[in-house]
């Protein structure tokens, strides 16, 4: 088994549900069963647990590449991918070693078809078996979906993180903000340490009547002042805030110098990809992956009312909903996103067409883009946006 190997069986795998959502379950049996059998590698982590609904991966990364400009060595798994499995589970700036995953897929595929495992709870525990194996000083986990039952939460953080809560994953996580919420505050344990990003007055007394159940310390984050980054977006400098909190809890001495390096160079310590990405000007090409309606209400306000969207999206109950939100004065380009799980071009056209706006339908996002591109003049704004997958053929 070589490589592509691996990975075309991992693929037959179930990513969790199909496409209808009628088989999925929030359950931790099994991947807590796996990691028994792989010895709990999780045991020997330093992890750092990051959820919430958006701004995990970025949050992540800040923390990453802080941790890694001050000497640390680090790990981080983070999800989907966008061109390489690999991309997932990183330590430093360097992808998981490929023949890491053939020889784990080799040595543990008869036990994860006997458990039934994921490809979610698959590519998890990859993740702290190579962390283990390779004695990195930190673990940074980011959350898959939810929270509570989160196949990631069966491990014990040193810092937990909530980024935000908005609406996303309705038909697994809850129809209101404080449904979402109680899934999401299911990461906050015993004793242990939570820093919550969310600035709703609500949600955060949720947090903290959740976090003195479990006598675990809680932490609001505020943004106190702005670094400069390779990072950029609406969002850049709450997640800076958010990450430097839970560093800042660990107190390991960590020197101002290595802070703004490393906040400088995120992209580059991490590879982190398609967060409000400027690709090229005239006109300007943004690739952001800020998917649902809270993470795209806000970057609607950081564009012209002329600018062009480039939009795929993932068959999902709360995304039919996300047409509410596109302004009339935009001009749209949709496409299917590469996965068997994307929404239809004839349900997008069915929420679309009786809302005034100006669009059509592509065979893919690079027919996409170009016809986008082709209706823009050199000060026109095009955004790429939605599902993380549709940038698998952009990259």
């Amino acid at each position: 088994m070589n490589y592509e190997e691996s990975i075309e069986w991992l693929n037959t795998v179930p990513l969790s549900f199909d496409r209808e959502n009628k088989n999925y379950e929030f359950k931790l049996d099994g991947v807590k069963a796996f990691l028994s059998h792989l010895k709990n590698p999780q045991s020997n982590l330093k992890i750092i647990h990051v959820g919430g609904t958006n701004g995990k991966g970025s949050t992540c990364s800040v923390i990453s590449s802080v941790l890694q400009e001050s000497g640390f060595k680090i790990g981080a798994f983070t999800s989907p991918h966008i061109k390489d499995f690999r991309e997932r589970i990183r330590i430093g700036t360097d992808f998981i070693d490929r023949d890491f995953v053939i020889e784990f897929i080799m040595n543990n595929c008869l036990k994860i078809e006997s458990l039934g495992l994921t490809y979610f709870e698959i590519s998890f525990a990859m993740a702290v078996d190579y962390f283990s194996k390779n004695m990195v000083d930190y673990a940074v986990i980011e959350v898959g979906l939810g929270g509570r039952l989160d196949a990631t939460n069966v491990v014990e953080p040193v810092v937990s993180v909530i980024t935000n809560i908005g609406y996303d994953h309705k038909e697994f996580l809850g129809n209101s903000l404080e449904e979402i919420a109680n899934e999401k505050a299911g990461i906050i344990k015993h004793n242990k340490p939570i820093v919550i990003g969310e600035k709703n007055e609500k949600l955060r007394g949720l947090f903290k009547v959740e976090a003195d159940k479990k006598s675990a310390p809680i932490y609001f984050s505020k943004i106190s002042q702005e670094y400069k980054s390779d990072l950029s977006g609406p969002f850049v400098q709450k997640n800076i805030s958010l990450g430097l909190k839970a560093i800042d809890i660990l107190n390991l001495g960590i020197e101002k110098k290595d802070i703004q390096k490393g906040i400088l160079n995120i992209k580059e310590n991490t590879k982190i990809y398609a967060r409000w990405q400027l690709i090229s000007k005239k006109p300007n090409i943004i690739f952001d992956t800020g998917h649902n309606i809270s993470a795209l209400s806000t970057s609607i306000l950081n564009l012209e009312k002329s600018s062009k969207v480039v939009f795929g999206t993932l068959e999902k109950k709360d995304q039919h909903n996300i047409f509410e939100i596109f302004p009339t004065s935009f001009r749209y380009y949709f496409c299917p996103v590469p996965s068997k799980r994307s929404m239809s071009m004839d349900k997008i056209e069915n929420e679309v067409s009786k809302r005034g706006l100006k669009y059509s339908f592509h065979d893919n996002v690079s027919n996409a883009l170009s016809a986008a591109v082709k209706d823009s003049n050199q000060s026109d704004t095009i955004l790429v946006t939605g599902s993380t997958f549709l940038f698998s053929d952009l990259y």
